[in-house]
């Protein structure tokens, strides 16, 4: 959140102290609303809630101290951030101000360079907060993936080898290849489930570095289709990789362009019906190399593709193989397309299948190369 951003309440009775607050801080680029009264104030946070509050005591009818208190007293604005006004310096009324909740105050006639700093040193605290909670809901929802989206899983690797074990005399060669298919596939969900918790993690942590160079996407999108030709006859869904014969190079990380692909393709896949095709383009438009991802599924809801990119995201369609998944796949593919500066959207509607489309910036003085 930079100063454009961030919307600052200002609450006093004299007209010329509005003006004067409010010329300071849209001069820094912050966003004003004003009110002239408590009851003013209390309206105002109803119909937009702002970052921080810059709150008057004196005032008629209804004082600052009681503005505050009834901030505080509602669930959806006791967050906001609450600086009292002052002319006041003596020691009750400062201890008043921060019982009732403020975070801070400041003394009149303001100095400009000090309601800046303090005002921005609250929003970074909100910030930071908001950053601590975001963080710890993410870390229960890993301890909730743990306890299930795991445990669910390696019982029943569990009861498959125990069944081996026990019952060994009474397997043929079919009941133990059954045995290793659903290992197999159960193993497969683990792995995927693994590698996207830690990719998050990689995320979350500010450690994910990519190096843009100039590559050749072509080589590393007919790779992965190949990989994927198997897990597609698996489910009876034919692969259709169309590209131009001519593309430019792009300029992107090869690691980053394959973890998008690999994702697309593997969610196209994961929710097709059998007996369908997924086609896969790929060629130059304009000054981007375009990338789709077409499948023949259910296609999403309005509602879905609004959280379509949010961690965690469980949306209406369901996986048709009863493959995994668990919401972390295109947050991660919406994350690297940031990075490579690229970028993604999608067209779908129920019952009419699913398109994701990325566009590569092509390298700049490249030209175009033979790519099969």
């Amino acid at each position: 959140m930079n100063n454009e951003e961030a919307l600052i309440l200002i609450v006093d009775d004299i007209p010329r102290n509005l003006q004067v607050l409010g010329s300071i801080l849209s001069g820094s680029g912050f966003g004003v609303s004003v009110a002239s009264s408590g009851q003013s104030a209390l309206d105002a946070v109803q119909e937009t809630i702002p970052d921080v509050i810059l709150l008057d005591i004196q005032m008629p009818d209804m004082d600052g101290f009681e503005v505050c208190e009834r901030l505080k007293s509602n669930p959806t604005t006791a967050d906001i951030p609450v600086i009292f006004l002052t002319a006041r310096t003596e020691v009750d009324d400062i201890v008043r101000g921060f019982d009732v909740g403020a975070v801070d105050y400041i003394t009149k006639p303001f100095i400009s360079q000090e309601l800046l700093a303090r005002v921005r040193t609250h929003l970074r605290l909100v910030r930071q907060t908001k950053r601590l909670q975001d963080l710890n809901n993410d870390k229960n929802e890993f301890l909730g993936i743990a306890a299930h989206d795991l445990r669910n899983p390696l019982s029943k690797i569990q009861f498959i080898a125990e069944k081996m074990a026990y019952e060994a005399q009474t397997f043929t060669p079919e009941l133990i290849n059954d045995a290793a298919q659903d290992i197999l596939h159960t193993v497969s969900g683990m792995m995927e489930l693994i590698s996207n918790l830690l990719d998050v993690n990689v995320i979350e942590q500010g450690k994910l570095v990519v190096e843009l160079n100039p590559i050749e996407v072509g080589v590393i999108i007919e790779h992965i289709v190949r990989d994927y030709e198997a897990r597609a006859a698996a489910k009876k869904i034919t692969l259709q990789y169309d590209h131009d014969e001519r593309l430019p190079l792009i300029q992107a990380d090869e690691v980053a362009v394959a973890q998008i692909m690999d994702n697309l393709l593997s969610n196209a896949i994961k929710y097709s019906p059998t007996r369908t095709q997924v086609t896969i383009r790929l060629y130059t438009q304009e000054q981007f190399v375009r990338l789709d991802v077409q499948d023949q599924g259910l296609g999403m809801s309005d509602d879905d593709q609004k959280r379509l990119f949010q961690k965690f995201a469980r949306l209406s369609a369901k996986p048709t193989g009863n493959e995994h998944s668990i919401g972390l796949g295109l947050s991660i593919v919406k994350t690297l397309v940031d990075k490579l500066q690229a970028r993604i959207s999608v067209e779908s509607a129920i019952g009419k299948g699913t398109t994701f489309s990325v566009l590569f910036p092509v390298a700049q003085g490249t030209n175009h190369g033979t790519q099969s």
